[in-house]
């Protein structure tokens, strides 16, 4: 009887140690899971070693040994769910290494251009149903009646089951939402975000263009600067929150004054009716908006691109968008050709994606990581298709949860690139289950008065001095959100913005000094996390939440009270 106990222990200690370490090789795969990492031939080695971990458990879990173990009602129970939980993760592991064997086909197959890319999304969509079908097949059990780690172990794969199948789900909408788009015939309005001035979740739009989908090519028309592209007056009315809230900067006239709400579909859809007063086709099916970062990511992929005689890089592209190019103008001194070059680097940029010199996963992985930090944002006039870029994030929509701190430049220069910001949101229990939030901006200017031109540094309004940054503080809050006071800024706007709540300060901060802003309310019953709408800024803001330090700007939810 000794020996077999002591057998039977061995057999349940392997058995929780493999899954164990199954599981860390799972979560080491999860952690890198961007297409390019999932394509990187370790991430294969990874998932062999945890399908055998598992099987090993399995096999562990299952041993003859422990069957009269499993008779037992609470240790058989504990024991049984280990095999339950060992088989998921063998099951878990071959859906995994199934799928990636079939990415990899596809990102090893010639990338064919035209009809050959839309074959290629489509097989990618069929391949993330498989991948979605196999993990609905998956049965860990219930954590009920479990107790420790292991009743842990079981929630957790549960959990990591439907984050997989839903990130299938996704992947597979993405793919026929890409299909959809690059088959035509309806071109998109290309907008280009130069985040040297910004707006609210994105740079001013300074410049403009029809990119023409046929069949799987792509086509982008004459870059036009958005300055010479002015409505009549009446002709684009605005309504709603973005004409109540904004009405009086006319943004259906200019599209240079769109961008003030973080609400990209509000703005999206009066620029769709803006471009088309101004002469562009009244056929453009969406928008599609892209910043200096945005570029940046999309060169980490293709490759450097020359324009005018200057080279642009992934490393280059910041400084030559957001300061050189700006330099340059004033050397010239030539007022009537300066012409924001970001239009113009995002064309040749697009000629290279378009050319197909790229790697499949490293492009769609820069694409994500640009989506993630408003840098690319794309919205559809097609409902269906619009729900699509809705549920990744694409499109810059507001959540009834979202909490979007902004900075909008009101001091007609170019500064924001020497503009740091940071944001410390503090909330605490209140009554009636209501927590109170402090949102406060910090707002550093680090420019001098001789950084640069004064088409750049100003001052191009009375009573600011060179370097000076004027801007608007525009906070927006959960739905419901009341109570509402600000500190250091003069009030200037309180409203609705979309699902949210929107309140506005006046600023200025001196060139060399730091401002900062204090916003406090209440927020509604029971809501217990913010969604965090990242900024776009450059340098990028950084976020603290109830202590806790945000490493990156970007869409995230945070639960509050933890």
């Amino acid at each position: 009887m000794g020996l077999w106990l002591l057998l039977a222990g061995w057999q349940a200690v392997r058995a929780a140690r493999s899954l164990q370490a199954g599981g860390d090789d799972l979560r080491a795969v999860r952690a890198r899971a961007s297409l390019d990492a999932l394509l990187d031939p370790s991430t294969g080695d990874r998932l062999d070693d945890a399908g055998a971990r598992f099987a090993e458990a399995d096999a562990a879990a299952g041993s003859p040994l422990l069957a009269p173990v499993r008779l037992l009602p609470v240790v058989g129970r504990h024991v049984r769910a280990m095999g339950e939980l060992a088989d998921a993760g063998v099951q878990g592991s071959a859906a995994a290494t199934a799928s990636l064997a079939d990415l990899r086909e596809l990102a090893d197959r010639p990338r064919a251009a035209g009809p050959g890319r839309i074959d290629a999304l489509l097989d990618l969509s069929a391949i993330a149903a498989r991948a979605e079908r196999s993990l609905g097949r998956i049965d860990a059990g219930s954590p009920d009646a479990l107790v420790g780690p292991l009743g842990d172990a079981v929630a957790e794969v549960e959990d990591q089951r439907q984050a997989a199948a839903t990130a299938a789900r996704r992947l597979g909408a993405t793919a026929d939402g890409l299909a959809q788009l690059l088959a035509g015939p309806d071109p998109y309005l290309l907008l280009g975000a130069n985040n040297a001035e910004m707006r609210a979740g994105s740079g001013m739009f300074l410049s403009a263009a029809e990119l023409g989908f046929d069949d799987g090519r792509m086509a982008l028309g004459e870059v036009h600067p958005t300055a010479e592209l002015i409505a009549p007056e009446g002709a684009v009315p605005v309504e709603g929150d973005l004409g109540a809230n904004w009405g009086w900067l006319e943004p259906g006239r200019d599209l240079r004054q769109l961008g003030v709400t973080v609400d990209f579909p509000q703005s999206a859809a009066v620029a769709v009716r803006t471009w088309a007063a101004v002469g562009g086709s009244p056929e453009v099916a969406g928008v599609i908006s892209i910043d200096v970062d945005g570029l940046r990511n999309l060169l980490r992929a293709v490759g450097p691109v020359e324009v005018d005689g200057v080279r642009y890089t992934a490393d280059s592209v910041r400084g030559e968008l957001l300061r050189q190019q700006y330099a340059r103008f004033d050397q010239r001194d030539e007022r009537d050709e300066r012409r924001d070059q970001l239009g113009d680097v995002a064309s040749a940029v697009f000629e290279r994606v378009e050319a197909g010199d790229w790697e499949m996963g490293e492009l769609a992985t820069q694409m994500a990581d640009a989506v993630a930090g408003r840098h690319l944002l794309v919205w559809s006039s097609d409902p269906d298709l619009e729900a699509t870029w809705a549920d990744l994030g694409a499109d810059g929509h507001l959540d009834e949860r979202s909490l979007a701190v902004s900075l909008l430049n009101r001091g007609a220069n170019k500064l924001d690139s020497w503009i740091e910001t940071g944001v410390d949101v503090t909330t605490a229990d209140g009554p009636g289950g209501r927590r109170a939030i402090r949102v406060e901006l910090t707002l550093r200017n680090t420019a001098s008065g001789d950084v640069g031109p004064r088409y750049v540094v100003g001052p191009n309004l009375e009573g600011l001095e060179a370097g000076d940054h004027r801007g608007l503080a525009v906070v927006n809050l959960p739905a419901g959100t009341d109570d509402l006071e600000v500190e250091g800024g003069r009030l200037f706007l309180q409203g609705g913005d979309g699902p949210t709540v929107v309140v506005a300060a006046e600023v200025d901060v001196p060139a060399g000094e730091t401002t900062t802003v204090v916003v406090r309310g209440r927020l509604p019953s029971g809501l217990d996390a913010l969604v965090l709408e990242p900024s776009a800024r450059i340098p990028r803001t950084r976020w603290v939440v109830d202590g806790r330090s945000i490493d990156r700007d970007r869409r995230r939810t945070v639960t509050l009270g933890r």
